[in-house]
């Protein structure tokens, strides 16, 4: 049944930005031609069913590669990531602290301030 093969085909393992980020670069560098290549960065996208990916290239740090054969391998290198891995949910990647922030609160008093030895 084709219903069963394009089921399965939908599947992406979900990555962080950074941990994507680094595996486009290092299948970039891997080629003969790219070993200057720097990086990419990688921008969140909305999708618009649930069979497209929800990331793409937002930019290229070239370095020294040569812009015309990186560039081929990049797309070919994004095109074959786009079908395996997807971005967590989550829109900052972690950036944010798990730890609820913590905020100072200031009681107003009416009375002076009394040290502790007066206290005892």
């Amino acid at each position: 049944m084709v219903w069963r093969l394009f089921n399965n085909s939908y599947k992406r393992r979900a990555l962080s930005r950074k941990s994507l980020e680094s595996a486009v670069t290092e299948a970039v560098k891997s080629s003969s031609d790219c070993a200057t290549f720097v990086g990419v960065i990688i921008q969140r996208q909305e999708r618009k069913s649930r069979y497209d990916t929800n990331w793409a290239i937002r930019g290229v740090r070239f370095g020294k590669a040569d812009r015309e054969k990186s560039g081929k391998v990049l797309a070919d290198v994004v095109e074959r990531m786009q079908r395996e891995f997807s971005l967590f949910d989550d829109k900052d990647d972690g950036r944010k602290s798990k730890r609820p922030k913590l905020e100072a609160l200031q009681i107003p008093r009416n009375e002076e301030v009394v040290s502790a030895s007066e206290h005892d």
